[in-house]
C-alpha cells in the first residue's frame, strides 16, 4: 500500500517559508528605510551616487541570475570611477549645487560611466576566458575517457562496447573474442 503525505506536514514547511520570507522582507524594509534616511541626511552624495551608479542599478534590474556576478563587476568599477569626484566632494563644499556642478561637467560623467563600461567589459572577458578554459578543460577529460575505453576494449575484446551488430532476436551476428 501506497503511504500518504502527511497534509499537515505539508501545513507547516509552508508557514516556516511565510515566516522565513516574512522575516527578510522585513530586514529589507528596515535597510530601505535606513537608506532614505541616510540620503536625506546627506542629501549631496546620495544625489551624485543616485546619477553616478546608474549603470550599476542597470546592471542590478538586468541581470537575472541570482548571484548578480555582472552587478558586483559593474558596480564595483563604478564605484571607482566615482570616488575621485566623491572626494572631492566631501572635501570641498559638500552642497547640492556642487553635486549637480559635479555631474554636469563632462569629464566627471565621462569618467564615471567609462569605468562602468570596463566593468561590464571586464565582465565579458573574464567569462570568455573561464568558458574558454572550461572547453579546453572538458575536452582533454573526452580525450582521456575515449582513451581509457580504447584499453578496456583491448583488454576485453569488442563485447564491452555494446556495438556488437545483433540479429532481428537479438542475437550477436559476430561472437566477441573470448580471452
Amino acid at each position: 500500500m501506497a503511504k500518504k503525505d502527511n497534509p499537515k506536514k505539508d501545513i507547516k514547511t509552508d508557514e516556516g517559508a511565510r515566516k522565513k520570507k516574512k522575516g527578510s522582507g522585513m530586514s529589507v524594509r528596515l535597510f530601505l528605510l535606513l537608506i532614505i534616511i541616510l540620503s536625506a541626511v546627506f542629501l549631496p552624495t546620495a544625489i551624485f551616487l543616485f546619477v553616478g551608479l546608474m549603470p550599476t542599478f542597470v546592471a542590478f534590474f538586468v541581470e537575472r541570475s541570482r548571484k548578480k556576478r555582472k552587478c558586483v563587476t559593474v558596480g564595483a568599477m563604478n564605484l571607482a570611477g566615482c570616488m575621485p569626484f566623491l572626494m572631492e566632494l566631501w572635501t570641498t563644499d559638500h552642497t547640492s549645487a556642487r553635486a549637480v556642478d559635479l555631474l554636469l561637467d563632462p569629464t566627471a560623467i565621462t569618467l564615471i560611466y567609462s569605468a562602468a563600461g570596463i566593468g561590464y567589459f571586464l565582465d565579458w572577458f573574464i567569462a570568455m576566458v573561464v568558458s574558454g578554459y572550461m572547453y579546453q578543460r572538458g575536452v582533454a577529460r573526452a580525450k582521456s575517457i575515449k582513451k581509457y575505453q580504447d584499453e578496456l576494449v583491448e583488454r576485453w575484446g569488442i563485447g564491452v562496447t555494446n556495438t556488437v551488430p545483433l540479429d532481428p532476436e537479438g542475437f550477436p551476428i559476430e561472437h566477441p573474442p573470448r580471452l
